[in-house]
């Protein structure tokens, strides 16, 4: 957040106990004007008052955990007119589970480099936007898919969620939610077709998976130990992993740079796929690849502490529960 977005934040906080000025509600009108004609957000006179409430109220926790995280820093973007509710309704999907019986992946005992980044090796597809449609779990399978054809067939293929959303009904509710290892697991027994001959619609379709086109991308899924941030990296070392998170608070709301060390919980309801760790400075973090377009975080990633106490052992927001790898 620069420093004027942070002394409009700060006024906002004065505004929701009352104490604000004629020169602080105009700032705040302003910024809001500007913020709608930014990201084409348009309302009904009755819902507008409503939206500008939440608008002003997250600025406000944004200034606030501004302050108070040492290590990460939170900014305005799309969803500033999203309670935390709204948002987890909208923009998650991930339905978690006790981890399944399935075969544990135990990686071999390697020394661990500083550091791992399968987007300077070629792994990674651009990052993508799930829209409004709650098929996060079809956007953190394909991206596990697509790194492990990488590492064995060393090509880049952007495959397809809409084909997931679409017809992996044992795997997931299209975009009210699923599972990352079962949508694996469907493409697995069926084949994926590429992004380009099954386009993302963002909305729930008829079926029209075309077997003849359908590329066999992977065997199977298998979980990785959780609990473990040394083994979750010894796995990132080898290809990139789907994980779950809870996102539904403000600080992954909100985030914008930084690690994110604090301020997430760890009931997981959105997935996402790590591709690799690194330093932040002074602190270790997993470079983590999220659905929510470019406009969210630092460029559509977000820095997760690899910290694994954090969470009872289950890591910032979750992040050491369900780790799944494509084979």
């Amino acid at each position: 957040m620069n420093k004027a977005i942070l002394i409009i934040a700060l006024f906002a906080i004065a505004s929701i106990t009352n104490a604000a000025s004629a020169g602080r509600v105009e700032a705040l009108n302003s910024l809001w004007s500007t913020w709608k004609n930014k990201h084409k957000k348009a309302y009904t006179k009755t819902e507008e008052p409503s939206r500008f409430k939440i608008f002003v109220e997250n600025l406000a926790k944004i200034a606030k955990m501004n302050k108070q995280d040492k290590t990460a820093k939170f900014a305005v973007n799309h969803f500033a007119d999203l309670t935390s509710e709204e948002f987890k309704a909208k923009y998650t999907g991930a339905i978690y589970q006790p981890q399944p019986e399935a075969e544990t992946f135990t990686p071999k005992a390697v020394k661990l480099p500083e550091s791992v980044d399968w987007r300077s090796k070629g792994a990674v597809t651009p990052v993508k936007n799930q829209g409004s449609c709650g098929s996060c779990w079809a956007f953190s399978a394909t991206g596990a898919i697509e790194g492990s054809y990488f590492v064995h067939k060393g090509k880049l293929v952007n495959f397809s969620e809409q084909q997931m959303v679409d017809c992996a009904k044992s795997a997931g509710h299209g975009c009210s939610g699923g599972w990352p290892y079962l949508a694996i697991d469907y493409a697995a027994k069926n084949g994926i077709e590429t992004q380009a001959d099954y386009p993302y619609t963002a909305r729930d379709g008829t079926c029209k998976f075309n077997a003849g086109k359908a590329i066999k991308a992977t065997s199977g899924y298998k979980m990785v130990t959780p609990k473990s941030s040394e083994l979750l990296k010894t796995a990132l070392v080898n290809q990139p992993v789907s994980v779950c998170v809870q996102a539904d608070q403000s600080a992954f709301q909100f985030y914008k740079s930084g690690v994110l060390a604090t301020g997430c919980g760890a009931s997981i309801n959105h997935a996402v796929l790590a591709v690799g760790y690194q330093k932040v400075g002074v602190l270790e973090a997993f470079i983590v690849k999220n659905s929510w377009g470019t406009g969210w975080g630092n460029g559509g990633y977000i820095h997760l502490s690899t910290v694994q106490q954090l969470n009872n052992g289950q890591g910032i927001c979750g992040v050491l529960v369900q780790p799944v790898i494509a084979l």
